[in-house]
């Protein structure tokens, strides 16, 4: 028997040759893969969380840092999309926590919860992001709600000069008066908008349009102009009534007892079902009422968060459904009552939801010493020039395109916090290079090469992935929360939110794990940094072992020469 210099093996005679199969030299010399017809190709996808997350975040890629305890680098990644991490993990509704395919064996990841560790542990650490060079540019933002703020945050970052004009005394808009503090502490809201106005952002409070304000004198002053004026005009009843004294809009009653100041009175209805109706019904129950939140249609058409009406049922509201307001009640010039009528499903209206239809004859009384008007909020227009809005919305002409811009609410985002974030950081981007300042990532996900299919269940492989319960946070009991301010959910310590952390199945996205280079037959795989695999295309013959295995899905088969 003689061995070739590549290491083959050559018999000499019958005799040498072994009566079964057996290896007894190396297959390196195999170049199997001039034969293939397919190959496979590395390739991170999307992640679902990542998909569904209104403001664009890298939900893999810090949920991951976090877990290995790299807190700085895990800040960095998240602060590179949403300035406000503390925030959005305790008020956002997290479409990623449904969309996680964790979902589907053990239960999702918690994704809230980790990232309000990591929004509170880089407060403590003082992680900031570094701005880069000063422009020049000058530009002006209206409107220092959470849209607002996140545009003038990654515009100063950038280098620009910003200016943050708003109607209030204090920045934040619905983050510091219009969410309760048993949902969202002040000192959160206060350190993460002092952090988000570092980077060259000055705040000039009690300036709104059409009072002390004028948007062409804007325009002629600075560079760009956004607009980021949400919507805060209140959607009034239309009931007779309604002016007595004792009918309340919702954020102004939020906004009073943030300062302080607490109704007098015993009984209060409020109406409406979205979520200031909820945080308004369940502030007043921590003032002593007895609150009863009237609705126009079913319980389950609320557009409230489902766990923020679970928690203010626990809290001793009271949820009437199917209900219409028709008259206040007024004694001695007060209100005293909210006269209803019953109400059934009727056609789907523009938003699917069924148009409620007055019953006659159903009429029935609400006693109240407090009315909360909180049926929803339109655009406050004042000071807009003719032609800027169009459906209850802020429309521009097209020759101001790269001068002024319209963000967030009042140009008909979906109004969650999240949604804001994400149209702040995007709008940034895009005003930035127009001013040539360094611009936030508008896609993180693009930017480090994955691909926007998203991973689905069908490309994890639960077998490699060893079973991990979900970590429970839980709540304070509903009789001591009712007593107090506190918030109402717990938070993750540091080591439990890493623990949480590490259940991550990472969809879509290269780990390291190495398992294609251990189970490749041909050893054709190349290994490198995660996310930097390859393959050797003289020894690779598609068989398509590593694609079958990879644990997250982040390699996909081809034919071979295809895209």
């Amino acid at each position: 028997m003689r061995r070739l210099p590549d290491g083959r093996v050559q018999f000499e005679g019958p005799g040498e040759v072994p009566p079964v199969s057996m290896s007894l030299s190396s297959t390196t010399w195999n170049r199997t893969g001039d034969w293939r017809s397919r190959e496979p190709v590395f390739r991170d996808l999307t992640p679902p969380c990542a998909d569904a997350c209104p403001a664009g975040q890298d939900v893999v890629d810090q949920v991951r840092l976090l877990s290995q305890g790299r807190v700085r680098e895990a800040g960095e990644v998240v602060l590179s999309a949403n300035p406000f991490p503390a925030t959005t993990g305790r008020v956002c509704p997290h479409p990623c926590t449904s969309a996680c395919n964790r979902g589907r064996m053990e239960g999702p990841v918690d994704i809230p919860g980790v990232e309000r560790a990591l929004g509170d542990l880089i407060l403590a650490e003082g992680v900031e992001p570094a701005r880069s060079p000063a422009t020049g540019a000058r530009v002006a933002v209206v409107g220092a709600g959470p849209a607002g703020l996140t545009a003038a945050h990654y515009l100063g970052l950038g280098g620009c000069e910003v200016t943050l004009f708003d109607r209030g005394d204090r920045p934040g808009g619905l983050l510091s008066r219009g969410i309760p503090p048993f949902r969202l502490p002040r000192s959160v809201v206060d350190a993460e908008v002092e952090r988000a106005l570092k980077p060259g952002v000055r705040f000039a409070g009690g300036r709104s349009l059409g009072r002390n304000l004028d948007v062409d004198e804007l325009v002629r002053e600075f560079d760009s102009v956004l607009l980021a004026i949400g919507r805060h005009l209140p959607r009034r009843l239309g009931v007779p009534g309604e002016v007595a004294n004792g009918v309340v809009d919702g954020l102004d009653l939020l906004s009073a007892q943030g300062l302080g100041d607490v109704p007098k009175g015993r009984r209060a209805v409020v109406v409406g079902g979205g979520n200031t109706a909820i945080d308004c019904a369940r502030s007043l129950r921590r003032a002593g009422f007895e609150v009863t939140v009237a609705y126009r249609r079913g319980r389950g058409d609320m557009p409230a968060f489902a766990d923020e009406v679970e928690e203010a049922l626990e809290e001793g509201v009271a949820i009437e459904d199917w209900l219409l307001p028709a008259e206040v009640r007024v004694m001695d010039g007060s209100a005293c009552g909210l006269r209803c009528v019953r109400a059934r499903p009727g056609a789907p209206d523009p938003s699917g939801r069924p148009r409620p239809v007055p019953v006659p004859g159903t009429g029935l009384t609400l006693p109240a010493d407090l009315v909360v008007a909180a049926a929803g909020e339109e655009l406050d227009a004042l000071g807009l020039p003719a032609g800027w809005v169009e459906g209850g919305r802020v429309v521009l002409p097209p020759e101001l395109a790269g001068r002024v811009a319209a963000i967030g609410d009042c140009a008909g985002a979906a109004g969650t916090v999240a949604h804001a974030i994400g149209e702040g950081r995007r709008a940034a981007a895009a005003l930035a290079c127009r001013l040539g300042a360094a611009a936030p990532s508008e896609d993180l996900l693009s930017e480090r090469g994955a691909e926007p299919e998203v991973a689905g269940f069908d490309r994890v492989r639960t077998a490699w992935h060893r079973p991990a319960m979900p970590s429970a946070r839980g709540r304070e009991d509903a009789h001591l929360r009712r007593a107090d301010e506190r918030e109402v959910r717990r938070g993750f310590a540091r080591d439990e939110a890493m623990r949480e952390a590490s259940r991550c199945l990472a969809c879509g996205t290269c780990a390291g794990c190495e398992l294609c280079y251990q189970l490749c037959p041909d050893r054709a795989v190349v290994r490198g940094a995660p996310g930097a695999y390859g393959v050797d295309p003289s020894r690779c013959k598609g068989c398509g072992v590593c694609v079958e295995e990879c644990p997250r899905g982040a390699i996909s088969l081809r034919e071979r020469g295809g895209t």
